[in-house]
């Protein structure tokens, strides 16, 4: 039988000593939070929207062993794992097998009781992924041909992802994700002015640099080194949005190579 789960941390449920099995509880989405808001004597409410909660899953687990002995070694072996280095739960991917191109971040949460019969031991592992969205294992920069990917896999081998950069430029781009990316952008060289438009919102750097400047759309930072330089741009970042777009490069002074890594983003 297959494991439903192919990768917990950087290990497989057989080098941790236990099978994953079909009872897994997996949402389709996890479930909302959403922002309203009652008005006296009006039907209803305001509907503001919603956001994603976090993502729960419930993984169906048991260690084989040969004796309580070698059961209890494995038990306490994966308590470990579970845990850092202070014993607090840490967060690690969580890849199934039925999508093994894409991960989640997950850490334990819950309660982890076990029925301990001689060397079998089922138990149900409660995990939860804060971030709800799975990510591709690839970043865009580090496929080539000889990259071991699923063959079902919504990708292009190959594909550009570094760009020499002296004047204005238009990039064309593919996200193969489901939803807006959210990429990391690497400038390497000079510039007197910089403006890279990504999906309708121009992100501006209007300091000169001589260096490599890394922008990080998902995490809204800009830094040189471990400097950080989120004051010399306007703080707007855009997301790429699914499917193909154009990235749209302008400025002054321009002579840099500019690398574009993402991680395809889906619900």
């Amino acid at each position: 039988m297959m494991s439903v789960v192919a990768y917990f941390g950087d290990k497989t449920p057989r080098e941790l000593g236990f099978g994953t099995f079909r009872k897994t509880d997996r949402p389709i989405l996890s479930s909302t939070v959403d922002r309203t808001a009652a008005v006296p004597y009006m039907p209803g409410a305001y509907d503001f929207g919603a956001d994603l909660g976090p993502k729960p899953f419930n993984i169906e687990c048991a260690f084989v062993a040969r004796n309580s002995i070698q059961l209890q070694e494995r038990v306490s072996a994966f308590a470990a794992y579970l845990l850092d280095g202070f014993g607090r739960p840490r967060t690690m991917p969580l890849i199934f097998s039925a999508q093994p191109d894409r991960q989640y971040m997950v850490r334990y949460s819950g309660s982890l009781p076990i029925d301990r019969v001689a060397g079998f031991g089922p138990f149900m592992l409660p995990l939860i992924a804060h971030d709800p969205y799975a990510y591709s294992i690839y970043d865009l920069d580090e496929i080539d041909v000889d990259s071991l990917i699923p063959v079902d896999m919504d990708v292009s081998v190959d594909l550009a992802s570094t760009y020499s950069v002296t004047g204005p430029m238009a990039i064309p781009f593919t996200n193969f994700g489901t939803l807006n990316g959210a990429p990391v952008l690497q400038i390497s060289g000079a510039f007197s002015y910089l403006s890279i438009t990504i999906g309708g919102v121009e992100t501006i750097y209007n300091t000169a640099l001589s260096g490599t400047l890394v922008l990080d759309f998902a995490r809204k930072t800009a830094r040189v080194g471990s400097t950080n330089v989120l004051r010399n741009t306007n703080r707007r970042f855009g997301a790429l949005p699914v499917g193909d777009s154009i990235i749209v490069v302008n400025g002054s002074g321009i002579n840099c190579s500019l690398s574009i890594g993402l991680h395809a983003k889906y619900a």
